[in-house]
């Protein structure tokens, strides 16, 4: 490896986004030149549902969440994105108006991002590129399978504890900062429902919850309470993308 490879290849080591690492050296090196650091305040909204996608955003820290149109009814959260992967795969597919309304968690982002027309560019002449970013997008995809399967057969107590794990998962430091009606908000659910199961995984010591913060008490536990809701998505994510996910 020569001296610019070995710098690609430090760099690459130190980024947190678990996607950004899991590429080969050439294909990490042809994109992160064009890389722009963005920084997201709690709630910045990235893209609207309707609007254009202008970029590919990989996040570094922090919680996107992804968000369907529901018209006049309460818009429901169709999957999670943090730094395991990236945000507007479907103008990779020549898809340009976003089908989902995104915007940061509670404690903000930090966002490496790079225009859809170069990404584009590279993609076609590096074809192992593509298919890493569309294994991303497979991934993403078994998520919201997952996610329509519980909205449909599982109660709150079920789907808020897959909902926590997810969230777990892509913290950066364990802790989740959310409140009562984010949770509410994202299941559809009457915040009172949030508290009510809350109430109980404390009393079962799964987790330590205040106004807008949760803590991970017993993980194992609390995926006893998720069921086959929760590690489908995960697994398959580790096995064609990256170890990440600390499942079961």
């Amino acid at each position: 490896m020569n001296c610019e490879g070995v710098l690609v290849a430090g760099i690459q080591k130190d980024t947190s986004n678990i996607f950004l690492r899991s590429l080969s050296p050439p294909d990490y090196a042809s994109i992160s030149r064009h890389f722009t650091g963005v920084v997201l305040a709690p709630k910045d909204i990235i893209v609207r549902t309707g609007q254009p996608i202008e970029f590919l955003d990989f996040p570094e820290s922090g919680i996107l969440a992804l968000n369907c149109d529901a018209g006049a009814r309460s818009a429901c959260l169709t999957a999670l994105v943090g730094r395991e992967g990236y945000i507007g795969w479907s103008a990779l597919m020549e898809v340009r108006l976003s089908s989902h309304h995104i915007r940061a968690g509670g404690e903000g982002a930090r966002l490496l991002r790079i225009e859809i027309a170069r990404m584009l560019r590279l993609m076609h002449e590096r074809p192992s590129l593509r298919v890493s970013l569309m294994r991303f997008v497979h991934s993403v995809m078994i998520q919201m399978n997952a996610t329509i399967v519980s909205s449909k057969t599982d109660p709150v107590e079920r789907r808020l504890a897959r909902l926590i794990l997810m969230h777990h998962d892509r913290a950066n430091d364990g802790d989740i900062c959310v409140t009562h009606q984010d949770l509410a908000d994202m299941l559809v659910v009457r915040r009172a429902s949030i508290t009510d199961a809350l109430h109980v995984m404390e009393g079962n010591q799964l987790i330590a919850s205040s106004r807008n913060r949760l803590v991970m008490r017993n993980r194992p536990g609390l995926c006893l309470v998720a069921g086959d809701g929760y590690g489908v998505a995960e697994e398959h994510y580790s096995q064609y993308v990256a170890p990440l996910f600390a499942i079961r």
